[in-house]
């Protein structure tokens, strides 16, 4: 187990680096150049050439590589040509916007698809089953701004129960972190779009779970378990807890969601998060921003894989690492 670790350690580190290298190369072939969305046309050449100069863009590529690198190691993504500040400080407040949101709607909808997939796994060939399986795959076939858009108009425009968007009230002002995101107010307004990621992302899990508890329902231990008597429920507390390794997966994979956001979800209800955060920057031609929301986002998803690979042996005894 330890040599394993230590190897699944390397590798992390090396997968991180390629990932860092081409999200450097990448950002750099976007054309446009940064100090044109800021520089009035009235300005003259030299105003624009200091702004290079400040933003370091005048220097070989192969010198902002390695500057990229040095300040990555000691978690310094530079300063925002757009917002001039530190980009831990521009994204510090997206950030946590976007796991708030994605982190309870994903929390919600992997506990819901996990209990439901398994109680559908274990009951197949009835029509519950039948209606369970056809409303996932709907869900799941169902774009997620368009699925936005059904929630707006239920439950904004219609019943006019919700706001249609943002965070807040307009001019409202939090005094704590409390009343930032455990006001009502705030809570209000996270309805929607909370329950437009719950519904989009719950199929995956309920699928996953359903098609891993139909396999597991063949196994011998539960014929033998069955056989000496152990109650239905029990049953489907061990099947579930053999099933779970596909989800745990899901989990993985799905992290990346929660820091970086969900930007097609985060436009629709005007959600001030990473997602929506990292469109912006695009389109500003600021690199700092959107290398620093793609590291975040890339180096949660590679982190969090080689974690799952760690606890695969603590799920299932029956793995061994090589």
């Amino acid at each position: 187990m330890r040599k394993y670790a230590i190897r699944r350690f390397y590798q992390t580190i090396i997968v991180l680096w390629v990932v860092m290298s081409l999200l450097f190369i990448l950002f750099r072939m976007l054309p446009g150049d940064p100090t044109s969305m800021l520089v009035d046309e009235s300005l003259d050449e030299i105003a624009r050439q200091q702004l290079r100069v400040e933003w370091g863009l005048d220097a070989p590529l192969y010198q902002q590589y390695f500057v990229f690198l040095k300040n990555l190691v000691q978690f310094n993504f530079g300063v925002s040509f757009f917002y001039r500040i530190p980009v831990w400080e521009a994204l510090y407040s997206p950030l946590f916007n976007s796991i708030i949101l994605m982190g309870t709607g994903l929390s919600i909808a992997i506990g819901l698809g996990i209990l439901l997939g398994a109680y559908l796994g274990w009951k197949r060939g009835g029509k519950l089953e039948r209606f369970g399986l056809i409303f996932s795959l709907m869900l799941r076939s169902t774009p997620i701004f368009w699925l936005g858009i059904i929630v707006l108009m239920v439950f904004a425009y219609w019943l006019a129960i919700f706001p249609t968007g943002r965070m807040r009230v307009t001019g409202y002002v939090a005094a704590n972190l409390f009343q930032t995101y455990f006001s009502l107010d705030f809570l209000w307004h996270m309805a929607l779009p909370l329950l437009t990621a719950v519904l989009h992302f719950l199929s995956d899990p309920l699928l996953v779970m359903r098609t891993s508890m139909l396999e597991v329902r063949g196994e011998e231990f539960l014929e033998f378990l069955e056989s000496i008597g152990i109650p239905e429920r029990s049953l489907i507390r061990h099947s579930m807890k053999n099933a779970l390794l596909p989800v745990v997966t899901f989990v993985a994979l799905s992290v990346g969601f929660v820091f970086g956001g969900q930007v097609l979800l985060e436009v629709v209800f005007a959600w001030p998060g990473m997602g929506r955060e990292m469109l912006l920057a695009i389109e500003r031609r600021d690199y700092p921003i959107a290398q620093g929301s793609f590291i975040i986002m890339s180096s949660m998803v590679i982190l969090m894989n080689f974690v799952v690979d760690l606890l695969y042996g603590y799920l299932d005894p029956r793995i061994k690492y090589d």
